[in-house]
């Protein structure tokens, strides 16, 4: 959409780190739009925020919105009553270690039925998303990401030397810090991975979460507090990924990851689980190597395999970074949602609230 009015709707906390998110994301967005508000929601479920939506759609009658995450789907819904507004909503996955959770879940869900499109990024995300909604209006759209902002800012020694780690060989992961992300089995992996020429395997852990604290204990506990490297939350990851000699991404359940595809695209071999759509993403012996969920001994074996084959390491980066440009770019994605808006925009009006019983 060539200079498109876009809404950026944020429905959270207001105040602190979320409220630089949001302006970080203007900027970032700003080249590309015509206009944009922030509509704050100062409590678990803000009126206020319902009406400001409302008045802006009445106002300035937008063709569609495109809502990620139940809590911006449930304000749209109820937002865009008694306006032509169509409703097209992105799943990325759904998080259950909660009861309020796995509550949020099911909501997000049902609520679901009552958009014009629903997209799954994944295909076990499109899956479920049929058991709710009927199938002709499911679309799987994969991640993309920008290839020309992922790619090496630096030469590997230069950034290895900016985090502390020049002359070391270096894993790294990059993502949410929770239990689905299985690094208590990366942590185990690196405990009896042999040393390369270089000496002992560093980790670089990037990302913050629940389990932060877990995880650094666990470190610990394995006598691994000089090996791994806990960055917290960072804004660099394009010049992070520039220091690692493998990415890896031992998680239990993912749905299409995005950091996958930010490391292919830096060039990065990787190891990655079968979980979610990496079967899609990673060409077997190719671009990276697949392994089974929490399989421990096979973890190990691929990290040592690439980190004792350096050459063949280079060679599945540059065939990842090839794949992430072929086929996940977010040109391509972009170009996907556009046929998905045009179609919706055809083919589709509001339904009524009989129809919607």
């Amino acid at each position: 959409l060539d200079a498109a009015p876009v809404v950026f709707a944020h429905f959270g906390w207001s105040a602190g780190g979320q409220a630089a998110l949001v302006a970080e994301i203007l900027d970032v967005a700003a080249p590309s739009i015509r206009e944009s508000i922030v509509i704050p929601c100062r409590r678990q479920f803000d009126w206020s925020a319902v009406r400001a939506l409302n008045n802006y759609l009445t106002a300035r009658r937008p063709d569609l919105i495109h809502s990620h995450k139940y809590k911006t789907t449930f304000y749209a819904l109820l937002s865009r009553r008694h306006t032509p507004c169509r409703l097209v909503a992105t799943y990325h996955n759904w998080l259950t270690e909660t009861w309020s959770l796995r509550f949020y879940a099911a909501l997000d869900k049902r609520l679901a039925r009552y958009c014009e499109a629903v997209v799954g990024v994944s295909e076990s995300v499109a899956q479920e998303l049929r058991r709710h909604v009927p199938a002709p209006k499911v679309r799987r759209i994969g991640n993309g990401v920008d290839t020309e902002v992922y790619r090496p800012p630096m030469s590997r020694n230069d950034a290895k030397r900016a985090l502390g780690l020049a002359g070391m060989t270096s894993v790294g992961f990059v993502g949410r810090l929770s239990a689905d992300k299985g690094l208590s089995y990366l942590l185990r992996a690196l405990a009896d991975l042999p040393a390369s020429p270089a000496g002992p395997v560093h980790a670089v852990i990037v990302g913050d979460g629940e389990c932060r604290g877990a995880i650094e204990m666990e470190a610990r506990a394995q006598g691994l507090s000089e090996r791994v490297h806990f960055l917290g939350n960072r804004r660099d990851t394009p010049s992070l990924y520039a220091a690692f000699d493998v990415f890896v991404l031992p998680s239990l359940r993912e749905g299409f990851p995005m950091v996958l595809l930010e490391a292919m695209a830096s060039g990065l071999p990787v190891v990655a689980t079968r979980v979610g759509d990496v079967d899609r993403i990673v060409e077997q012996d190719i671009s990276g190597l697949v392994i089974e969920p929490a399989d421990l001994a096979a973890l190990r074996q691929s990290l040592q395999a690439l980190l004792a084959a350096p050459e063949r390491a280079k060679r599945m980066g540059a065939a990842a970074r090839e794949r992430v440009k072929r086929n996940f770019s977010s040109a391509r994605m972009a170009r996907e949602y556009l046929t998905l808006y045009e179609q919706v925009l055809r083919e589709s009006t509001v339904p009524s609230r009989a129809e919607r019983k």
